[in-house]
């Protein structure tokens, strides 16, 4: 059975349910080892500025990569991640992933900056590994009206540059 199944809106399965299982697919989805770079937490006011640099950067990177989502070239998002991600998945998989999570969304009418954190301890990330949660309120046009959604994109620092290692777009909740 493949999550288009559980997307889809003949499905037996309740809506929240199905947005369940979309979670936890995606949480699946970035399986396989960890990128290893082991650094120290900067404590210093350096380490503050190098910090804000990275989330700086990785907001970018961020931005730039969501703009595959939204033009539907959802094959490219998997070829500009980082190989974290494709490790755990193939690019024809991760389309028809993310073209079923957007299957109900028409456009994107609005995204804006919730927050944005660096991390040296991200579950899916070896300790030490630098990584940046950049998360955005976005609304999309559905066929009940505007919604709103919480797209979570988890970046990070490896050898070539950062890229990103998860992911996920949830409904809010009203």
């Amino acid at each position: 059975m493949n999550l288009a199944f559980f997307m889809n809106a003949a499905s037996p399965f309740p809506k929240k349910a199905r947005w369940a299982l979309l979670v936890i697919a995606a949480a699946v989805l970035v399986t396989g080892a960890a990128p290893t770079r082991a650094q120290s937490p900067d404590t210093t006011e350096s380490g503050a500025s190098s910090q804000n640099a990275m989330v700086k950067r990785a907001k970018a990177e961020a931005k730039r990569w969501l703009g595959f989502i939204d033009r539907g070239e959802y094959e490219a998002s998997w070829t500009e991640a980082s190989d974290y991600l494709q490790s755990g998945t193939t690019a024809e998989q991760w389309a028809a992933r993310v073209r079923g999570a957007h299957a109900s969304l028409d456009s994107l009418h609005d995204r804006t900056l919730v927050a944005a954190r660096h991390t040296t301890t991200h579950p899916e990330l070896r300790e030490g590994s630098d990584a940046v949660v950049v998360q955005y309120r976005s609304t999309y046009e559905t066929s009940r009206g505007v919604r709103s959604w919480l797209e979570t994109v988890t970046v990070y620092k490896g050898r070539e540059g950062w890229g990103v290692v998860k992911y996920l777009i949830r409904p809010e909740q009203q």
